[in-house]
């Protein structure tokens, strides 16, 4: 298979994979009352959404600085514009290609810094295993706080789910199980023609410096304390929305609640969907209806409100850091790739 053609193909799944979970989080939205709602909010609560969006990624690129001057090959000489330059660049890219915008920063910042790009790429890594693992520390605090809410959907979602199980046919429970065995069995059988395992050895090594970055740089209380702030932002960006559209005034909703819509809404931006598109959109909505009982319609206006949003910032200050560093984004993917 041709890398054009896996490219195609990859950048086909994550389209389908959009588009299905957008019309999920859609069903049953008022589209005309989502319009309605969009035009009489309070637009003044975007004044400090952008504030502070433009701090955590201020915050972002100076903690990945840290990580940075970490690394064997001596203090960094790339300063903190060209690294929040590279994290806006990143941004941008993820907007079109899921997961691509890590290796577009990392080779802006190894082309105008002098930094071995494996190595760079190492600390991207580490910075995004920080991430992880706040994510992680936030979803166990929603777990703590909202546990008899959670435990009361689950419930739900399992007799429901038995009982779809228990009125298929077993003839099409057999064809989804040897479906899922042969998948299972072709993706081994490609891991180790393509020799993967050996692949991955090779990268944990070529990674390590940049990866150990987050345990050598000595200064640990930064590090952690930037990643509190940066997760702090995000919470606020999860919070004025709410206010913009007048759904925390309307549903009682509070801070702590937007620190856990966000939360959850992060674990759709994860998702290999471009930007997140479709997958937060559900994963908010999800989190909007059956954790504070809001409707459909100001939940899905709400998830499309932040993701606009974002898009929006990201599209503007991403392009403008491209100007800024005179490149493009194919220059840097062809030198990722080289």
């Amino acid at each position: 298979m041709s890398p054009r053609l896996k490219s195609l193909l990859s950048v086909g799944a994550s389209l389908l994979l959009a588009g299905g979970l957008l019309a999920l989080a859609l069903r049953g939205a008022d589209l005309g009352a989502i319009g309605t709602a969009l035009v009489e909010g309070e637009w003044i609560w975007l004044v400090p959404f952008v504030a502070v969006a433009w701090l955590s990624v201020v915050v972002r690129a100076w903690r990945w600085g840290l990580l940075l001057d970490a690394l064997p090959e001596g203090r960094r000489q790339s300063g903190l514009r060209l690294l929040t330059a590279s994290v806006l660049i990143g941004y941008l890219v993820n907007y079109a290609a899921p997961r691509l915008g890590e290796v577009a920063r990392t080779a802006n910042v190894s082309r105008r810094g002098g930094v071995p790009f494996t190595a760079v790429l190492g600390t991207v890594v580490a910075e995004r295993v920080l991430d992880v693992l706040a994510l992680g520390a936030t979803l166990l605090g929603v777990a703590v706080l909202y546990g008899d809410r959670l435990g009361a959907i689950w419930a739900e979602a399992s007799a429901g789910l038995a009982a779809q199980i228990e009125r298929a046919p077993v003839e099409l429970l057999g064809v989804v199980a040897l479906v899922i065995l042969a998948g299972a069995a072709g993706a081994v059988w490609m891991a180790r023609r393509l020799g993967v395992g050996e692949r991955l050895a090779s990268l944990a090594g070529t990674f390590r410096d940049g990866v150990l970055t987050a345990v050598r740089t000595g200064r640990l209380g930064a590090l952690l304390g930037s990643t509190v702030v940066l997760w702090a932002c995000y919470a606020l960006m999860a919070d004025f929305p709410l206010r913009l559209l007048g759904i925390a005034q309307a549903s009682g909703l509070g801070h702590l609640d937007a620190w856990a819509v966000m939360a959850i809404g992060g674990i759709g931006m994860a998702l290999p969907a471009p930007g997140g598109t479709g997958s937060f959109h559900y994963a908010t909505v999800q989190a909007l209806t059956l954790l504070f009982a809001v409707g459909v319609t100001p939940a899905a206006t709400y998830a499309i409100l932040v993701h606009a949003a974002g898009i929006v910032f990201y599209a503007i200050t991403g392009g403008l850091a491209l100007v800024m560093q005179g490149a493009s984004v194919r220059s840097l993917t062809r030198e990722a790739r080289a």
